[in-house]
């Protein structure tokens, strides 16, 4: 008799296979995306700063107490392409940018707040 198919031990083989790939490919897969979620959420952040840089050409900023920026203060006065900026990391970014004078450097320093400042 000529029978057809595979055998219980091939296809328990096939599937350890399986299992082995699955348990090496699935952690790779979830660090690269969590470092692409991590490099994104840092870029929106710089992307932050230079839209609150932009805006405090614009604005009186207080050299002794620094001054906040929100982000719906960046939004509604156009400093931002995107009005709808997301975090990558869920939920949408908050807060605003605060912008104080450094006197060691000469320059102002620009420094995202995610509770706001």
């Amino acid at each position: 008799m000529n029978r057809k198919g595979f055998t219980l031990t091939e296809l328990l083989a096939v599937l350890v296979i399986l299992s082995i790939i699955a348990l090496i490919t699935v952690p790779i897969i979830n660090s690269t995306i969590g470092d692409s979620k991590d490099s994104l959420s840092k870029e929106q952040i710089r992307r932050l700063e230079e839209a609150a840089k932009t805006w405090s050409v614009s604005n009186t900023v207080d050299d002794v107490k620094g001054t906040c920026v929100t982000i719906s203060t960046l939004k509604s006065e156009g400093y931002l392409e995107n009005a709808d900026i997301k975090d990558p990391k869920g939920g949408s970014l908050n807060g605003g940018v605060f912008i104080q004078w450094d006197k060691n450097n000469n320059q102002y320093t620009y420094t995202y707040k995610k509770d706001g400042c």
